[in-house]
């Protein structure tokens, strides 16, 4: 069907207390049924993304209507909704406020697979659902990957109806910065002049482009600064791959600009940019444990960076402001046990979104000289935080001593005493993959009486450098150990069943998988497979995956996966698809059919030199899907088949 976006719908609705009620799937047929209902970890969030207004007037989210999510703005003084902006056939997936009357948005399709969506486009909405426009219409047709965009990069915050955005309208690879007029539509370059081939681009808090990071040559890289838009250009990093030494993260009020670095440290830091010297200046903030690289959060009233959030074994925030400070501790106090996201306006008011790792979170409208917390909307309505399973951090040493964070979520009544255990193993692999909050995947299976470990093996990102840095070249190996590590650590504590033990993971998880299973085949009772590699040589083989010609694939992965050539045996010793005859426990097997980042012949390889030898395979092939399972009928039948997939080879001892 093409995208018809003109005549968007607007519905009514009242929201202290939504009384839109969204629209329920129903999973896809599987015997037996589960113990526990998978629908209520798995559908789309109820409600989601709410943001005050400039001005703290206002709020506004993303909400259920006719089975879609729609946009609506609440006058707060009023508590009168306005209208819900939807778009034919599409959901809302993302919005900002342009000013206290105007909104921006982005769309998705929730009722067709994450391999069908055809680009997200840019939309802009006044706050009473009129004047509606069409600011970058999506592509027609399908296509996981839309190679020409239009994405927001910031608003102005002075008045206007402009903001700024980075398309790629002159080459496809480097964008450019544009002032976007969204009440007509109107572009105008912002980065004539530009430094080179830049990838990033970072504006200070009135909107002028002021840093750059460009792509040189083999993956090399610089990053530029200039203390005004008027002024040149200047060179203030020159690096080489996973070197980089000066990182800008943003600008505070007064135009300086923020960095983050790790000259002499694990971590990375926040450092003030000293324009003088062109080297890191003041120390604004740091972390022994993890990377500070991101999260600082802006005062727009007293025009300077407040505070950084940070994400460690738990979420935290530093603050730099004893008024932010006292309002944040307020809200712990009203709100314990969980992480109090807070954003505040120019006014009285703050918004307040509350976290825990049992409760996928809720909205909190907080009257600041009232002292009056009350509750807006909760994100996921079906789930019971107090029925939920608790999900603890916790770390571990590998063997070669270095420290493995981790996450294990345990049954809810049950003695943490010889329980099954299923080890989930993020993708990426290189990105911080768990946290401390609810998760829906840990959550269910922990519901159906498993024990669920999520390590931070090396090379997860966010944990420092030595952390990092220790995975290079490890797929297959130390990486490995880690998993096994920490399930060894749990046998040993008396936690766990060494005899019941599934390995569970999706992308750089399901390669995990396969090559848990051949490379230790009595360790593993079973094993769960989602969009999995099941051949390194593959990632630099298949030209049609979508990153097959990237800057990293041609010049980074040789130092990070492998060399084909000097490192050719230890690709083959760690491919679980040359290893397959080791294989001998059953596995489920599932795809995207329209995955363009790890190919379905993935996949049809491993299945059909596992099938030769006989080894138990459950095959399921998600036409329309891409990297990832983005229908809702599609994820409830994925996870109704683990539950029984589980329940047949982990729960009873043989």
């Amino acid at each position: 069907m093409d995208f018809d976006p003109a005549f968007p719908s607007r519905v009514r609705i009242a929201l202290f207390g939504l009384v839109v009620a969204a629209t329920s799937l129903t999973a896809l047929a599987a015997d037996p049924t589960p113990r526990v209902p998978v629908e209520p970890f798995f559908r789309h969030a109820d409600y989601s993304s709410f943001k005050l207004s400039p001005s703290g007037k206002y709020v506004a989210g993303i909400i259920p209507v006719n089975g879609r999510g729609g946009l609506v703005a609440i006058d707060l003084e009023t508590r009168k909704p306005g209208h819900v902006t939807t778009v034919n056939v599409s959901d809302i997936g993302w919005f900002e406020w342009v000013n206290d009357d105007r909104l921006v948005f982005t769309v998705l399709d929730l009722e067709v697979g994450s391999g069908e969506q055809r680009g997200s486009g840019l939309f802009t909405v006044k706050r009473d659902g009129s004047e509606f426009r069409v600011l970058v219409r999506p592509p027609t047709g399908a296509g996981q990957w839309v190679y020409r965009y239009t994405q927001f990069l910031a608003a102005l915050h002075d008045g206007s109806d402009d903001i700024l955005v980075v398309a790629n309208d002159t080459h496809e690879r480097y964008p450019d910065v544009y002032r976007l007029n969204t009440d007509t539509g109107r572009k105008t370059l912002r980065s004539l002049g530009k430094p080179g081939d830049v990838v990033r681009w970072v504006v200070d808090r009135e909107g002028a482009v002021r840093a750059a990071v460009t792509e040189e040559k083999e993956g090399s890289g610089r990053v530029y600064w200039r203390p005004a838009e008027s002024a040149p250009w200047e060179k203030i990093d020159d690096f080489r791959p996973h070197r980089q030494q000066i990182v800008p993260v943003g600008f505070d009020g007064d135009g300086s600009l923020i960095i983050a670095s790790r000259s002499g440290r694990d971590t990375l830091a926040l450092y003030r940019f000293d324009a003088e010297k062109k080297a890191r200046g003041e120390l604004l903030a740091a972390h022994p444990q993890v990377d500070l690289a991101s999260g600082l959060i802006y005062d727009y009233g007293k025009k300077r960076v407040v505070g950084v959030a940070y994400n460690a074994d738990r979420p935290g925030v530093a603050w730099f402001d004893e008024d932010w400070a006292r309002v944040a501790a307020m809200i712990d106090r009203a709100l314990p046990g969980h992480f109090n996201v807070l954003s505040r306006s120019e006014g009285p008011r703050a918004l307040v979104f509350s976290y825990s790792d049992t409760d996928p979170g809720s909205y909190f409208l907080l009257d600041i000289d009232k002292r009056k917390l009350e509750n807006l909307v909760e994100t996921r309505r079906a789930i019971k935080a107090d029925a939920m399973p608790a999900r603890q951090p916790l770390r571990y040493t590998a063997r070669d001593g270095l420290e493995i964070p981790a996450w294990l979520t345990l049954p809810k009544g049950k003695e943490a005493k010889n329980l099954p255990l299923v080890v989930l193993v993020h993708g990426g692999p290189w990105v911080h993959g768990a946290g401390w909050r609810w998760s829906g995947e840990a959550a269910f299976l922990g519901s159906l009486g498993y024990a669920v470990l999520e390590p931070e093996f090396r090379g997860s990102t966010g944990w420092g450098w030595k952390h990092y840095r220790a995975g290079f070249k490890q797929w297959g190996r130390a990486m490995q150990d880690d998993l096994d590590d920490g399930m060894d650590w749990l046998v040993q504590k008396g936690t766990v069943d060494a005899k019941r033990v599934c390995i569970m993971g999706a992308s750089y998880g399901g390669y995990a998988v396969m090559m848990g299973l051949a490379r230790d085949p009595d360790r593993w009772r079973c094993g769960i497979n989602a969009v999995g590699v099941t051949d390194i040589n593959l990632m630099y083989d298949v030209a049609w995956s979508d990153f097959s010609d990237s800057t990293f694939m041609k010049y980074v992965a040789k130092d990070m996966l492998g060399d084909q050539v000097a490192d050719a045996a230890q690709l083959k010793a760690t491919s679980p698809l040359e290893q397959a005859a080791r294989v001998r426990a059953p596995v489920l097997m599932a795809y995207g059919g329209n995955d363009r980042r790890v190919p379905l012949v993935h996949g049809e390889k491993m299945r059909d030199a596992l099938s030769a030898r006989d080894v138990p395979v459950e095959w399921v092939v998600y036409s329309g899907e891409g990297h990832g399972f983005l229908l809702e009928a599609n994820r409830f039948d994925f996870y109704t088949r683990v539950a029984r997939f589980l329940d047949v080879h982990l729960r009873a001892l043989p």
